[in-house]
């Protein structure tokens, strides 16, 4: 369907492992430069794998699911930091939500969340957003 071989997500993952640092000296290079550092933002909740390059390479995370998945992620990313020596705080967490879950927005900043993404499908309904901006102001 892509032209190439798919292959697992596993199998993904270590060709990530293996391409992120020539991927980093390679955005460094940038002719010409890129005014401010380029963030690299890995989405994925394995916590073998996706949450340890996270916090080796990562400036942000995206995840998904209920909030208490989203916590539950957000701890063992927290431990593949202090397994690193990574400063768990130098990662931006984001999370995306289905349209239906905004009234979820305060259990996901509980839960450690600095971003949430909408998801909206098409026809785009853009009711379940008022709630959401209602919270901002809390969030802010």
């Amino acid at each position: 369907e892509y032209g190439y071989d798919f292959g697992t997500a596993l199998g993904r993952l270590r060709q990530l492992e293996a391409d992120l640092p020539r991927i980093k000296r390679r955005l460094a290079k940038l002719n010409p430069p890129a005014m401010g550092d380029l963030p690299l933002l890995i989405g994925g909740s394995g916590e073998k794998v996706t949450l340890r390059l996270v916090a080796e390479h990562a400036d942000a995370w995206n995840s998904f699911g209920p909030p208490e998945h989203f916590a539950a992620k957000n701890a063992v990313l927290d431990t593949w930091c202090a397994e690193t020596g990574r400063d768990p705080a130098e990662i931006e967490r984001t999370v995306a939500v289905a349209a239906d879950d905004v009234d979820d927005v305060g259990r996901y900043v509980d839960a450690g969340a600095d971003h949430v993404i909408v998801m909206l499908g098409t026809p785009f309904d853009l009711d379940p957003l008022g709630s959401l901006v209602e919270q901002r102001s809390r969030f802010a």
